[in-house]
């Protein structure tokens, strides 16, 4: 396995600033709604039920989600919806 082949396997969804070890990618309000085909009011509604991650405020105007936690809530979703199908 050569060097790239190895950075692909242990690269994390969400942390990949090489330069920056444990950085994890955060990503706006309107990054995640061009990645998430929801509204941002049914994405509030998720997030207050507690079943879509939650935003961090950056400044008292701007909030920010974390990539990885985004990725992870997709994965669970595949999750579920191939066990309600066994």
């Amino acid at each position: 396995m050569n060097e790239d082949e190895k950075t692909a396997v242990t690269k994390k969804p969400g942390y990949e600033h090489d330069f920056l070890p444990g950085l994890r990618k955060m990503i706006s309000w309107r990054q995640l709604l061009r990645m998430i085909p929801l509204s941002r009011t049914a994405i509030e509604i998720k997030i207050k039920e507690g079943s879509f991650p939650r935003p961090y405020p950056l400044t008292k105007l701007k909030l920010g989600f974390f990539l990885d936690e985004i990725v992870e809530w997709q994965r669970q979703l595949v999750e579920q919806e191939a066990n309600r199908l066994r």
